[in-house]
């Protein structure tokens, strides 16, 4: 009986209630934090893999507007089906089409795509979604009863 009227198991209540609301609070922002913060890598990514493009179409357009002639020569022999020097043409139907296909064909990049699965606990499941209102009302009710055993054994002493 000592030990009981030592310990007061109004501040274990009290604790675990601060503990689940905090949890409510910031898991979810967390999560919210890691997400955007994934977001900005894959628009910066985004941003470098155009800026590459960009000097691609700008050598090519610097090229055509300089008047190179292995340029205007290729650009010729692309648009009419010609053949150089008169040998004999094979059309293949997967080569580009166009000069801006080819030019397009030349900017593009093998971009990996990272394959990761989110392991969350069980608590950061719980409190998503609809679970975060249940977890805040879990938390502030044993906070309430924290409270008033602490304060029920306060006035039995």
């Amino acid at each position: 009986m000592t030990l009981y009227k030592r310990f007061d198991f109004g501040w274990l209540f009290l604790f675990c209630g601060l503990v689940l609301t905090v949890a409510a609070i910031v898991l979810p922002a967390r999560h919210d934090l890691e997400e955007l913060s994934a977001k900005r890598t894959t628009i910066s990514n985004d941003l470098v893999e155009l800026e590459y493009r960009v000097t691609v179409y700008q050598g090519f357009l610097d090229d055509v507007r300089a008047g190179k002639p292995e340029l205007t020569k290729r650009l010729i022999e692309m648009q009419f089906n010609r053949s150089p020097e008169g040998r004999p043409l094979v059309i293949d139907k997967s080569a580009s089409q166009t000069p801006l296909a080819w030019v397009a064909q030349r900017a593009k990049r093998v971009k990996a795509l990272p394959m990761q699965t989110e392991h969350a606990s069980i608590l950061s499941q719980f409190a998503a979604d609809h679970g975060r209102l249940w977890l805040l009302g879990c938390g502030a009710f044993a906070m309430f009863i924290g409270l008033m055993t602490s304060s029920h054994a306060v006035s039995d002493s």
